[in-house]
């Protein structure tokens, strides 16, 4: 269990350390510097369980005994004008991941709309800094992305599918941006572990054991090889739902890249796909950003139960909290501390400057 605050790095410093260690891991400079850069940008919008709390144990590690390449050769197909499929050489997904988005982007400015699958890929961290990439161009921004497969299927026991995500991300005028980042389950592995750290139970029907009973206690979820379920838990909550969204994301990511998805993993560990839609290539695109901003006019006023504030929209607190740890720092976990201070030793790093003054 942990009770210790939480240790406030400076995300500026942070960032150098982390694409330090990824230097020090076999990973050229430039791949260094936008894999810390998304990493951090998680941690800054409050997505915990995608930034830092990953690098040693799902990154550095893998790249130090070869099981992620740290310098892939990636490799790119064109299917038509506006679609494309890239082969991520099983380097870091950061890579890969960003480059399928700009090629996105690229089709949708020449042609109002850009898609890409991605295969023989890795772990490429929060959807949310890809699908703002398009945001940034005044564009609306998708991807989805195959995840571990922890997952049960509806009624099922053990684990059957990936946890796999999907965001998108849209431009306003004076709110926003929206940016949908989910897993259409009851929770995420790094959730649990979390909870784990700090002796926390589980609300029932976020998982189950092996044997398909209801679990509360993450040590148990994680001694028995447990399985998330899809988001609704039951069938009177309509769990079929979150498995249909799951197997969406298999659907785009894995049958469309060729690699079949989180039940087959055919060429790789995890697959991707990406969208980028131009709004002015539609005869109404001029209206969006006005409608967007009403939109979200209407739910800042939505009336809300006692003590519950004012209604927010997917990404304000995101949006919020961002603005709010570039200012004071990132609070990294004591667990988190000491993963960092591990591979800053196998690493020959020193941790003495992150912190914040």
């Amino acid at each position: 269990m942990q009770n210790s605050a939480p240790k406030i790095a400076n995300p500026q410093k942070l960032e150098r350390f982390v694409s330090t260690a990824l230097q020090g891991a076999g990973v050229p400079l430039v791949d260094a510097d936008l894999t810390a850069s998304i990493l951090i940008d998680a941690d800054l919008r409050g997505i915990d369980s995608h930034g830092v709390i990953n690098l040693y144990g799902s990154y550095v590690k893998k790249l130090l005994s070869g099981k992620i390449k740290s310098k892939p050769e990636i490799k790119m197909a064109l299917g038509s004008p506006t679609t494309a499929s890239l082969d991520g050489d099983n380097g870091l997904g950061f890579v890969v991941s960003h480059r399928a988005m700009n090629e996105c982007i690229s089709m949708a400015k020449k042609y109002g709309t850009g898609w890409a699958t991605v295969c023989n890929s890795n772990h490429s961290g929060a959807g949310a800094f890809y699908v703002l990439m398009a945001v940034q161009q005044d564009m609306i921004g998708l991807h989805w992305s195959t995840g571990g497969s922890t997952v049960a299927g509806p009624g099922g026991k053990g684990r059957l599918i990936g946890n796999n995500v999907f965001a998108m991300a849209a431009p306003g005028k004076n709110h926003g941006p929206f940016v949908l980042d989910m897993a259409p389950t009851m929770a995420i592995a790094n959730k649990l572990h979390m909870r784990q750290w700090e002796g926390k139970s589980m609300p029932e029907g976020w998982a189950i054991d092996s044997e398909g009973r209801p679990v509360t206690d993450p040590n148990l979820y994680f001694a028995e090889e447990g399985a998330i379920l899809p988001l609704g838990s039951t069938a009177s909550h309509g769990v079929h739902k979150g498995f249909g969204l799951l197997l969406m994301t298999d659907i785009l990511t894995g049958l469309l890249s060729g690699d079949g998805g989180s039940m087959l993993r055919g060429k790789g560990e995890e697959s991707q796909a990406f969208c980028a839609l131009r709004i002015d290539a539609f005869p109404t695109g001029g209206e969006f950003k006005d409608l967007m901003d009403a939109m979200i006019g209407k739910i800042h006023a939505a009336q809300t139960v006692e003590g519950v504030g004012r209604m927010r929209y997917p990404g304000e607190r995101g949006n919020l909290t961002y603005k709010e740890r570039s200012a004071t720092g990132i609070p990294l976990r004591q667990k988190v501390v000491e993963d960092l201070r591990k591979m800053s030793a196998e690493l020959n790093l020193s941790m003495d400057d992150i912190w914040q003054k």
